[in-house]
This record gives structure tokens, C-alpha cells and sequence, in this order.
């Protein structure tokens, strides 16, 4: 198939086979979230074509202008199927979706303790249908009894805990603030090559992939989400067990900027550093609202999860950088593209346990 429109430079040639077997489409969309299976939707035109069309056939899509654009090729099995008179819509998903699927593995103390999480992920994701053979970066983050990896389940199951582990806080010259989230995500970008991307936002030497603003004509409808629920400048943790063990740790700039927001928290420890350290990293953390954004851009179909924006808009003191952690493309008149913009916050458990 190739789409053509007036908002394209040149001709997008799309080719889907089903099984092996070519395919005409009417429209094409993509749908993508970190540590998510993409997912495509396609329509399908013309009856002849729906006997390739069942449950787990196998999908494979290339697109492209001069060059393939990688985060357009696709290759998956279909996932559902709703015919209709002229044909059928088709969605499929990824192959990351095996691994929700696939017979269960049981993961011992002996397997994983002391190894490093990156690679205990990177094995697991080791499948035929998906390729890891890029996964070299690694992480500093070891696995431990208390993370709770341990057990019968699907590959996906321990992936999954695995990357919610898979955090850190630093500091230092490549910083300017003092507690700085380091963190990673993974996806299928492109056929099936898996990806794991670290998320280092407050690096000041990264440089962001694109700058949005309500002034920037390349985009459209840059949203802002605003979300207070989780802020918290003025927090108060207290033992447990004895009253007079505790601490409070407050951020005069956000009071000044928002008011008195606190919280109080008792912990099942006399431990004061242990205390005074949890306090102080989790205000850092929460001590600002929770900012999201999401904008409309045509012709940007390049773009990735973890991929580092650069946002200028009224609600912000100075710009921030924030990964894109979900994305929609739509190709049908052009290629169009719904970008979404967030990080991930520390929970008050996830901020003790980096506090030990």
C-alpha cells in the first residue's frame, strides 16, 4: 500500500503481510507505552483477503520513505479481528506479549541474588521471537531477597519486577539538584529488536530529541496535566515503636509556592539516620506537582519511548526535560502523531528502600 497526502514530502510506502501473504489497508495506527506491547489497528479491505485473517497469525509490517523508519516496522500476531462488509479491522500486538504468555519459569534466590537486574531482565526477554542481542548497557542495581523476584511465573511477571526495582537516586557535578531519579523502561521499537532505555532526566549534559511550546508551530494542542494529589513539602516521619524517635523535613520554596502540604508516616523502625534520610528524599521527590503533557506533531513518527522532550509553557518555572512514556501515530490523511510526556515518582515504600 502507499499513503499518499499533501502533508507528506514524499510518498510513505506501507507493505503489511499476514502469514506471508500481502495485504491492502485502508488506515493504520499505532499505539505504544513503556514496558508495554505496541499494539497496531489496521483495516483491511476486500473479502479475498480474510482467510489469511485468524487468532495468533503472524504480522509484519514495513514502512517507510527513502528509508525504513524504524518505529513504524512491526512484527507481531494478530490479537482480534471485527469484520464488517467491506472487510475487517485488525489489531495486533507485538511480539512482548509472549512473554506474558509463555510457560511459566521458577525463579530461585540461588538465580538472581547478587546478579544484576539488567541482565536477569535481558534473560528472561532471551525468546526466539525477540531479539536482545543490543541489551549491553546494564545497570548498578543488584538484586536482593527483599525485592520479592523470587517464585513461579511468566517471563513478563519477572521482567516486570525486575524494572520496578531497577531505580536509583544520585547526585553530583552532572546534576544541579540533590536527589536525582535514575530509572529504566523497555519496548519493541522497531520489528523485534527489544530496547531498554535509561530514564536520567536531570543529566545536564543530555540533550533532548525536540522543544515544545504553546509558541512552537511544528506542534499542536500541547496539554498540560497538573496533578497535586501526591505533593508534599512539609513531611513528618515517626517511629513506630518509640514516639520520640522521629523527624520533619520541609522545603521552604514549595511552601512559599503552594502553601503547607504535609504528610506524617510512622515506620516499624527506632532507626533515626534511617528516618532523616527517608523524610528528606521523599519531600525532594514530592515537593513539586506532578506535571504530564501530551501534544499533537505531524511527521515525527521517529520518535521513541524514553526519548527526552524538552517542555517551555507557563506553568513551568524554567523548561524540563521529561521522557515520552506513550505515543499514538495515526496514518491516514498524513502521519500523525499524539505524544505523551511523564516520569516516574518514588512511592514512600520504593523511597525507604533506597534509604537502607
Amino acid at each position: 500500500m502507499s499513503v499518499t497526502s499533501d502533508i507528506l514530502a514524499d510518498n510513505l510506502n506501507v507493505s503489511v503481510l499476514i502469514n506471508g501473504q500481502p495485504v491492502y489497508i485502508t488506515s493504520l495506527e499505532y499505539k505504544a507505552k513503556a514496558d508495554n506491547a505496541r499494539q497496531v489497528t489496521f483495516s483491511v479491505y476486500g473479502q479475498e483477503c480474510t482467510h489469511h485473517n485468524f487468532i495468533g497469525a503472524k504480522v509484519k509490517i514495513d514502512a517507510g520513505r527513502e528509508r525504513e523508519i524504524s518505529n513504524l516496522s512491526f512484527e507481531g500476531l494478530v490479537k482480534q479481528i471485527n469484520p464488517n462488509p467491506k472487510g475487517a479491522t485488525i489489531v495486533a500486538v507485538d511480539n512482548l506479549t509472549l512473554l506474558s504468555t509463555s510457560e511459566v519459569v521458577e525463579y530461585t534466590e540461588a538465580d538472581v541474588v547478587g546478579r544484576d537486574l539488567y541482565y536477569l531482565a535481558v534473560n528472561a526477554m532471551n525468546i526466539s521471537d525477540i531479539d536482545v542481542s543490543n541489551l549491553k548497557l546494564g545497570s548498578p542495581v543488584k538484586a536482593t531477597p527483599d525485592m520479592g523476584l523470587t517464585g513461579i511465573q511468566t517471563r513478563k511477571s519477572f521482567i516486570q519486577k525486575c524494572f520496578d526495582n531497577m531505580y536509583y537516586l544520585v547526585e553530583g557535578d552532572n546534576y544541579t539538584s540533590t536527589l536525582n531519579l535514575v530509572y529504566y523502561n523497555y519496548a519493541i521499537h522497531s520489528h523485534n529488536k527489544m530496547s531498554i532505555v535509561k530514564i536520567d532526566t536531570n543529566n545536564i549534559h543530555l540533550q533532548p530529541v525536540l522543544t515544545v511550546s504553546l509558541d512552537n508551530n511544528t506542534v499542536e494542542d500541547l496539554i498540560a496535566n497538573l496533578d497535586t494529589s501526591k505533593l508534599v513539602n512539609c513531611y513528618t516521619v515517626e517511629s513506630s515503636s518509640n514516639k520520640n524517635i522521629k523527624h520533619t523535613y520541609k522545603s521552604n520554596d514549595s511552601i512559599r509556592k503552594h502553601g503547607v502540604v504535609s504528610k506524617h508516616t510512622k515506620l516499624d523502625t527506632g532507626n533515626y539516620p534511617l528516618i532523616v534520610n527517608t523524610t528528606q528524599k521523599y519531600t525532594e521527590q514530592h515537593k513539586e506537582p506532578s506535571l504530564n503533557f501530551s501534544f499533537v506533531i505531524r511527521n515525527a513518527e521517529h520518535l521513541s519511548i524514553g526519548d527526552l522532550v524538552r517542555v517551555e509553557h507557563p506553568l513551568l518555572e524554567q523548561s524540563i526535560l521529561l521522557p515520552i512514556s506513550e505515543y499514538g501515530i495515526s496514518i491516514k490523511d498524513g502521519v500523525k502523531s499524539t505524544i505523551t510526556l511523564g516520569r516516574k515518582r518514588l512511592s514512600l515504600a520504593e523511597t525507604i528502600a533506597k534509604s537502607l
